[in-house]
Formats: structure tokens, C-alpha cells, sequence
């Protein structure tokens, strides 16, 4: 229908193909935005990704601008002053994590604990499972001076385990 009233001979009503208004400011920007973490976070698992994500940065995760998220992650990776050199170890004499004579739901559930770990710290349990039981013995291999930062790592490990495990 026209202004006046009239109808126009031979025209189709449609949808428009672009353009319209969705919101406008950044409050309503910010509204939508909500709406829509929500409404895929409808299962709870949207979230645990994203922390998942943010949490362990690859070099990939970030554009070729520059921005304090990327610094940060630059310096902690090309950092010259650590204490601490990772490094990879071969444990020849344990059973391997998914072996067919291991126990496959009892791996299962240390696996997804061990992905909780950062890597200091599962460094430190997959010592403690190959036979290691002192914490002098573990800050050696590891380059520690003495045995306080294993110490402290594992009451660290404690309380992540204690709400794992509990939650189970």
C-alpha cells in the first residue's frame, strides 16, 4: 500500500536483502552480543572453550597488529631470562598412557586431569607416576635449586586435583 491508501498494480512485497537497522550504539551491540554467547552456550561447554582457549595461546591465535595480548604472549615465549628450560624426556620404563594391558578409563580420567596441568606441573606428576617420591629428587631432574618451587607445585596440583576429582 502507497501513502494515500492506494495499491500499486503488479508489486511484490519482500524482505529487504541488506541493510536495516540491528541495533544501534555500543550498548545495544553489547546486548546482542550477550544474547548471542548465550543462546550457544545453551549446552555450558561454549565458555570452558573459550577459557580453554585464552588460556593456552598458540602464535596463531593472534593478528599481525600489534596489542598488549600479543606482547605478552611474545615475551613469555621468546623469553630469554627463564629459570626454568623445558624439555622432553623419555620414560622408558613405564607403561605407556594408552597401552592395551593399562587400564583405559582410569587413563581417560588422568589424561583429562593432566590437560588441566600447565606443563611445569604435569612435568611434575608424570615424574611422581614413574617412580620418582621425593621432591629433591624431582627439582634435580628438573634444574631446581632445591625442593620449594616442587613444593609449592604440588600443593598447587593438590588443590587442582581436590576440585577435579570432587566434581567427578
Amino acid at each position: 500500500m502507497l501513502v494515500d491508501g492506494t495499491v500499486l498494480q503488479g508489486v511484490v512485497t519482500g524482505r529487504p536483502r541488506t541493510g536495516g537497522t540491528v541495533w544501534s550504539g555500543e550498548d545495544d551491540a553489547a546486548d546482542v552480543v550477550a544474547e548471542t554467547i548465550e543462546a550457544a552456550d545453551r549446552t555450558g561447554r561454549l565458555r570452558g572453550i573459550l577459557d580453554a582457549v585464552c588460556s593456552h595461546r598458540a602464535e596463531d591465535d593472534f593478528s599481525p597488529r600489534w596489542s598488549y595480548a600479543r606482547e605478552d604472549f611474545e615475551r613469555k615465549l621468546h623469553g630469554k631470562r627463564r629459570k626454568v628450560k623445558v624439555s622432553f624426556m623419555e620414560l622408558p620404563d613405564t607403561i605407556p598412557v594408552q597401552g592395551p594391558e593399562s587400564d583405559v578409563v582410569g587413563n581417560i580420567v588422568t589424561n583429562d586431569f593432566l590437560a588441566l596441568l600447565d606443563p611445569r606441573n604435569r612435568e611434575i606428576v608424570v615424574l611422581l607416576s614413574s617412580g620418582m617420591s621425593r621432591a629433591t629428587e624431582i627439582a634435580h631432574r628438573l634444574g631446581y635449586a632445591n625442593h620449594s618451587a616442587v613444593s609449592k607445585r604440588l600443593a598447587q596440583i593438590r588443590r587442582t586435583a581436590e576440585v577435579y576429582f570432587d566434581a567427578l
